[in-house]
């Protein structure tokens, strides 16, 4: 049985087998947190028998600052870094349950995903964008999070700009 698909940005999101999706930004737990606190959208175990288990914290655009237009591509970037890091922070915190109710609002596979051993992933999505448009957008994200992605012991990869077509690739996203 799948879920139902999620539609941000432009993008349908799934539908993923059941409980492979937590959609932060729809959830109690999130609207409990939520005022003043940026989110991702989702995070998604698309491969369930990968090992490790992989977890894809994922936040979607439709648009982005070309690299030149300051402070707005530095706003951006740092808007993208702080809903990327709270998404894996909250994903941490329910599972450890610091929040009421917070596991509770897991679906069950995320509860027993082995989260010492998990491959996260970091992934902002852009609706329409073109490859070589990610590249500078790549570089902007990895050098911001790279203290989360050090602090967590993530690996150098673990960040990634994709577009929808490599997202469509991945099965992330519906056709």
């Amino acid at each position: 049985m799948n879920a139902g698909a999620i539609v941000e940005s432009g993008m349908s999101f799934g539908p993923y087998p059941q409980g492979h999706c937590f959609h932060i930004e729809g959830s109690r737990l999130y609207g409990r947190i939520a005022h003043g606190v940026k989110m991702a959208e989702m995070i998604v175990l698309p491969f369930a028998a990968a090992d490790p288990p992989r977890l894809w914290i994922i936040e979607a655009k439709s648009s982005t600052p070309r690299p030149e237009t300051q402070p707005g591509f530095d706003d951006f970037i740092c808007e993208v870094r702080d809903k990327l890091m709270n998404g894996l922070t909250l994903l941490i915190a329910a599972w450890l349950g610091r929040h009421e109710n917070g596991r509770d609002a897991l679906p069950e596979i995320f509860k027993t995903t082995d989260l010492a051993r998990a491959d996260v992933r970091l992934v902002l999505v852009i609706n329409g964008h073109q490859d070589a448009w990610c590249v500078p957008l790549q570089d902007a994200l990895s050098k911001a999070l790279h203290a989360t992605v050090r602090t967590w012991a993530l690996k150098r990869a673990s960040v990634a700009v994709i577009n929808d077509a490599t997202a469509r690739r991945y099965g992330l996203i519906d056709l």
